[in-house]
């Protein structure tokens, strides 16, 4: 039996960097391009997940820490919304407008639908219990994520096959991506949009699975971007 950890690979599995032809060392370009960070970013949703689901019972062994676990998961929470709130608003719209096909992103749309009620009894709890409203139980936190989580994670992985089949259109994708990106960073200021300090700490841990393309910035699709330090590593399982 495997003496690794499970750390936060699981159990929800991570999206494989391949899927959009990334190789170490070699720059990806186009409708790949975008697959490939898309997958960073789905890849750090699933993770910071994962720790939320592996902690969510053990951190009642130790109570004056359930409200500040409460905060951190409440930030996922926050985190998803507004990513699929900028695909929505932002991103599908444009990409339809390139692509010139109108209602081509419309299935990933239904995709968010399918996952928000779940999502949203995920983050009424919490807040619930933030408030001291109702008493954390961490079975019943796994329960609800439970509930949602295969759909959601059915989706992420989706949504990487929808940005992958944009090839078959003969438009510059990379050039849109890195206008895309600038408008997002633009966007950073606002307060509305800032992550709490528990969730960026997760953010530059919570890192990149062997053999993907590690970048210089990490895109997370808050509508903006966040630095990581080029000395983390690239595993958990590996050395600084």
């Amino acid at each position: 039996m495997s003496q690794q950890k499970l750390w936060a690979d699981g159990p929800f599995e991570l999206i494989s960097s391949t899927r959009a032809g990334s190789k170490k060392g070699i720059k990806t370009g186009g409708a790949n391009r975008m697959a490939e960070d898309m997958t960073i970013i789905h890849n750090l949703i699933i993770r910071i997940l994962n720790t939320v689901y592996l902690q969510c019972v053990n951190v009642e062994k130790s109570p004056s820490d359930v409200q500040d676990f409460v905060s951190y998961a409440i930030e996922w929470a926050k985190m998803v919304e507004e990513h699929h709130r900028t695909e929505e608003e932002m991103v599908f719209p444009q990409i339809e407008q390139l692509a010139g096909v109108p209602g081509l992103m419309q299935a990933n749309v239904a995709q968010h639908e399918a996952f928000h009620k779940g999502l949203h009894a995920y983050k009424h709890y919490l807040e619930s219990v933030q408030k001291g409203e109702e008493a954390y139980s961490g079975g019943r936190l796994k329960d609800i994520i439970d509930s949602f989580m295969p759909i959601l994670r059915q989706h992420l992985s989706d949504e990487i096959d929808t940005l992958l089949k944009l090839g078959d259109y003969d438009r510059d994708w990379e050039a849109w991506f890195e206008k895309l990106m600038k408008e997002l960073l633009a966007k950073s200021d606002d307060p509305n949009l800032k992550v709490s300090h528990p969730l960026y700490v997760a953010i530059v841990l919570v890192l990149i699975p062997h053999g993907a393309r590690r970048p210089n910035r990490l895109r997370l699709q808050l509508t903006y971007l966040i630095a990581t330090d080029d000395n983390y590593p690239t595993s958990p399982h590996e050395p600084r």
